[in-house]
């Protein structure tokens, strides 16, 4: 799902600042500052992907970055683009470096770049950055030895000659001889299985990547404890559905979807198998984190 290559690219980002700051800025001399945030945004309704304060060179700049899988489809990247720029300069008053990078090989074709208008003395021109990785040199990035970059070098062009799968292999065997601490590897191999699947065969990196060694990243650890809870609520919901009428069931169903403590949801989980009242269950769902535990210690 788009939404897993979204938090994965951010986790990278966060993880790896340096290492791809410098390359989407194509620039050496570049020193992340901090983030700055932009959940409070009330011009713009959606979060921008990245947002930092950077230093280049001696001028100290804002460098932004929205990761697109596919097309943008609900309002053009340009459209986009526009709002973001405008939001970042009028609020921080300072140069913004704006880029979009494009995961899919088809993605970003047709993206403009920018947006441009003049007439009758007013003028308005927005522009920025389009990185295809498909467009990028992957040998180049892999000679970088920079960590942070590896994970998305299985979407960029591949030597020429070189088959997907043969230079598959090389991405993972510049990864396993990064030298990089083992959490650091098993956590880049795994963005490395999770970007390179949407060009490549999953398959790949399955058989080329040891599953003992996926198994120590963070991030596959989030996603088996988000596939485990995605699980525990759908097996809530039937139970309760083939007890109770659908459109009460329907009406507890997001506050059951909200929840994120695994732990609850499998304590109501046991209930919904066991209840004979849909309100009592209800009761248990919506009373309070702190009576929850003082009944569970009871």
């Amino acid at each position: 799902m788009a939404q897993d290559y979204d938090n994965m690219g951010k986790s990278l980002w966060r993880d790896h600042a340096s290492d791809l700051s410098r390359f989407v800025l194509d620039e050496d001399d570049v020193e992340v500052l901090e983030d700055l945030e932009t959940e409070q945004q009330t011009v713009i309704a959606r979060q921008t992907d990245i947002t930092k304060c950077v230093r280049v060179g001696n001028q100290k700049v804002i460098l932004h970055v929205e990761l697109q899988l596919r097309e943008s489809t609900q309002k053009p990247m340009w459209a986009r683009n526009a709002q973001y720029q405008g939001y970042l300069v009028g609020e921080h008053q300072m140069q913004v470096y704006s880029n979009v990078i494009y995961f899919h090989p088809n993605a970003g074709r047709n993206d403009p770049g920018g947006y441009t208008y003049s007439w009758n003395g007013y003028e308005h021109t927005n522009r920025y950055k389009v990185i295809r990785l498909i467009e990028i040199e992957g040998q180049a990035i892999l000679e970088r030895q920079a960590p942070g970059l590896l994970p998305f070098t299985p979407l960029m062009k591949p030597p020429a000659g070189m088959d997907p799968e043969h230079w598959v292999q090389e991405c993972i065997d510049a990864t396993r001889a990064a030298p990089i601490d083992q959490q650091t590897q098993a956590d880049l191999l795994y963005g490395l299985s999770l970007f390179g699947s949407i060009a490549h065969d999953p398959q790949v990196f399955k058989q080329r990547i040891p599953e003992e060694l996926m198994q120590e990243s963070k991030f596959y650890q989030l996603e088996r404890e988000r596939i485990t809870r995605e699980t525990t609520v759908r097996h809530i919901l039937t139970l309760l559905k083939r007890q109770f009428r659908t459109e009460t069931v329907n009406a507890l169903t997001p506050a059951i979807q909200n929840i994120n403590d695994l732990p609850r949801l499998e304590q109501l989980l046991v209930a919904a198998s066991e209840t004979q009242n849909i309100e009592t269950f209800a009761q248990m769902l919506h009373q309070s984190e702190p009576v929850r535990r003082q009944q569970a210690a009871n």
